[in-house]
């Protein structure tokens, strides 16, 4: 039996959230019925490079009456850590947008077979078909591999797959190309959508470092910064605000959820212990962000 955490207030949203469309663990139509459970008055749906369960969730949403925002997380090209843009309200049937996407997803599809053969060497041979099974027409990652992995009693635990394994550096990683940021950036702009950098802590830069790499995003035309995030400690929250107000950006907040109990597909890593809509349970996000975000798209299609 699993345990809500309900939300505290009424208002409170989480624009960051993934759905087995991507590595999440419950459906886009499952995940909208858990934010209802859990009080939230919206959710953006941020699937890792594609937009595949964004019309299950909406509809999910209006059936609910719970709103729904659709949207994307997109991975960067970035040296030395993890540069994601989310993009909101983006079109769903937007064509460059479909076709960025699914390169991207062939480029997985490549890096995937790659690994699978370096894990093969380790010892540790994992069938193509088992990985399939898990993702349904979502996409697969690294999470699905580790959970794989798991279950084959290679490893005990998600962290000690990408410690031993998957993870930046280790023997089974292996990179593949990513858009660069402000082609990210465009790409989300021509499907009538905002770009929002995600967790700025997983730049992996220094305070100084991650102010100068926001200006140059936002030079490009990014729109917003996630300010709020489990992955953010007080003081870090409180340099992405600042950062952001002083760049004429709007701030956005969510969870990063993957799925309950432990994160995405069973894991014991950062995900684990993060609970749609307050995180670790001091998250609060309210809706005047979604206001600001909606005032910003306003604007800039006039």
């Amino acid at each position: 039996m699993v345990r809500i955490r309900k939300a505290p207030q009424p208002d409170l949203v989480d624009l960051h959230v993934h759905s087995s469309a991507s590595d999440g663990s419950l459906s886009p139509r499952d995940l909208v019925r858990h934010a209802r459970e859990v009080g939230l008055k919206a959710i953006a749906l941020t699937d890792h490079d594609t937009v595949a369960g964004v019309a299950e969730a909406l509809a999910a949403g209006r059936d609910a009456g719970l709103e729904v925002i659709g949207g994307v997380e997109i991975s960067a090209e970035m040296e030395g850590g993890a540069c994601h843009i989310l993009g909101y309200f983006a079109d769903p049937e937007d064509r460059r947008l479909g076709r960025v996407l699914d390169e991207i997803r062939l480029g997985r599809d490549r890096r995937n077979r790659r690994i699978l053969q370096r894990l093969r060497e380790l010892g540790c041979p994992l069938a193509r078909d088992e990985l399939a099974a898990r993702v349904e027409d979502g996409v697969l990652t690294r999470a699905h591999f580790a959970a794989a992995m798991i279950v084959k009693g290679y490893v005990k635990s998600w962290d000690e797959a990408f410690e031993r394994y998957l993870g930046r550096g280790k023997p089974a990683y292996v990179s593949r190309p990513h858009l660069l940021p402000a082609e990210a950036i465009r790409v989300i702009h021509g499907a009538g959508g905002l770009a929002v950098l995600a967790h700025p802590r997983q730049l992996n830069l220094t305070s100084a470092g991650t102010e100068k790499y926001i200006e140059g995003l936002a030079a490009a035309g990014l729109d917003g910064v996630e300010t709020v995030s489990p992955d953010h400690t007080a003081n870090l929250a409180r340099r992405y605000r600042a950062a952001a107000r002083r760049l004429g950006l709007v701030e956005t907040g969510g969870s990063d959820w993957h799925g309950y109990p432990a994160g995405p597909v069973g894991a014991k890593g950062r995900h684990a212990r993060v609970h749609l809509g307050v995180g670790r349970g001091s998250m609060a996000v309210h809706y005047v962000l979604v206001e600001a975000m909606k005032a910003r798209l306003a604007a800039r299609r006039k």
